[in-house]
């Protein structure tokens, strides 16, 4: 059996959908490669709730910025993915800080209060946001070039149909290397 890049083939799968989808239906998927990435996310909606956020908010910034200067074209393009990829960095950090922030709390509490922690730091709120992350540096910026282009609704609606038969396909056609896939993505606290 030929070993298979699971990203590879579900941007390839996501390729053929997005242009399907354009070509019968009038909406783009929020970029080429983004349905592929979003369709191996769909187990964990945190990732993807941050990643539309950091998108939209990528949008509402150079549609602002814009408002002021003249942007458009390659430089609106440019602009867009370098303010996703601020933004997604900005996160990135947010979230990191998070992580540290609630390790260091923990030393040098007494043992009720450290048991107390413990338990908190294992409710399912706090460990799925420790868990998210964006799904890709570039993508909330070709997202929000397809928010700017089509408008929020029908890009969110491409992205979504797209991106569950990116998904459907990915389960019928390779089950075994998607659940590896999903096994390895699986949040590892550090030192535990």
């Amino acid at each position: 059996m030929i070993a298979l890049n699971i990203l590879a083939v579900a941007i390839g799968i996501g390729l053929f959908f997005a242009l399907f989808l354009s070509q019968m239906l009038g909406l783009a998927a929020g970029g080429l490669v983004v349905p592929g990435y979003m369709a191996l996310q769909l187990t964990n909606p945190m990732s993807i709730a941050l990643t539309l956020f950091a998108a939209l908010l990528t949008y509402l910034i150079v549609r602002t910025v814009a408002s002021f200067a003249v942007i458009y074209g390659r430089r609106q393009t440019i602009i867009m993915i370098l303010t996703g990829y601020l933004i997604a960095g900005l996160f990135d950090v947010f979230l990191a800080n998070l992580v540290t922030w609630v390790d260091l709390d923990m030393v040098g509490s007494t043992s009720g209060e450290g048991e107390a922690q413990v338990a908190m730091l294992e409710s399912n709120l706090l460990m799925s946001v420790m868990e998210t992350n964006l799904i890709g540096y570039i993508i909330p910026g070709l997202i929000a070039i397809w928010f700017d282009r089509q408008g929020v609704l029908q890009t969110l609606c491409g992205l979504a149909v797209t991106a569950v038969l990116v998904r459907l396909s990915l389960i019928i056609l390779m089950p075994d290397q998607l659940a590896a896939y999903e096994a390895s993505q699986a949040f590892q606290m550090p030192g535990w």
